[in-house]
């Protein structure tokens, strides 16, 4: 586990640098009348090049010249104890198209928004420590999401839900990278390793 140098600065690198498979722990508060929320899940991030298919289409629906994309993204929410389950309402394709000039600002084009269920577009930044803020305006409400990485292995993700009457959510999320199949074979080849290099203990 390690401190980035210099945090990712454009959204080509944030993404690079969460691809995989991320444990979700997650609380979220309603400021009306629902119940508060927490639970668990994994989140799979699998960046993409700009030659994807999923960049004409998403730039078609939001009508968006496609050269302008670098890239982008897909996720997937998934339940932590049944792998391999990816459910399509549960996923979402983001692409990139970062500010001329100024990789650290741009938009977001996503097929399916978070709070309403349409395509939709969003606002970033990245501020000078490497915090990632996200503006999404809806028909009728505005989403804020923050996010950082703590280390290399940890994200922190904030998050609120604006109605025209005040906030209606917030969300706070803390994400631990989880071992791949081959990191974990990895480790094993290396202890035993370490086992046949140790010395044998005296008799």
């Amino acid at each position: 586990m390690n401190a980035f140098d210099q945090p990712p600065m454009s959204m080509a690198d944030f993404f690079e640098a969460s691809r995989g498979t991320w444990l979700n722990r997650r609380a979220v508060h309603h400021h009306d009348f629902q119940d508060d929320e927490a639970a668990d899940s994994n989140l799979i991030i699998e960046p993409f090049g700009a030659d994807d298919a999923a960049v004409g289409k998403i730039c078609e629906a939001l009508n968006t010249d496609p050269s302008d994309c670098t890239g982008g993204a897909r996720f997937w929410w998934e339940s932590n104890l049944k792998k391999g389950v990816r459910n399509d309402d549960y996923a979402a394709v983001v692409i990139d198209i970062p500010k001329q000039g100024d990789t650290r600002q741009g938009f977001l084009l996503r097929d399916v928004g978070y709070v309403e269920k349409q395509s939709v577009i969003s606002n970033y930044s990245f501020a000078d420590d490497g915090v990632l803020t996200i503006t999404t305006r809806y028909d009728t409400n505005i989403g804020i999401e923050r996010c950082w990485f703590v280390t290399d292995q940890v994200r922190m993700r904030v998050s609120s839900v604006q109605c025209l009457d005040g906030v209606s959510m917030t969300t706070y999320c803390t994400e631990f990278r989880c071992p791949s199949a081959a990191d974990i074979a990895d480790l094993a080849r290396r202890a035993q390793e370490l086992k046949h290099a140790a010395p044998a203990p005296n008799t």
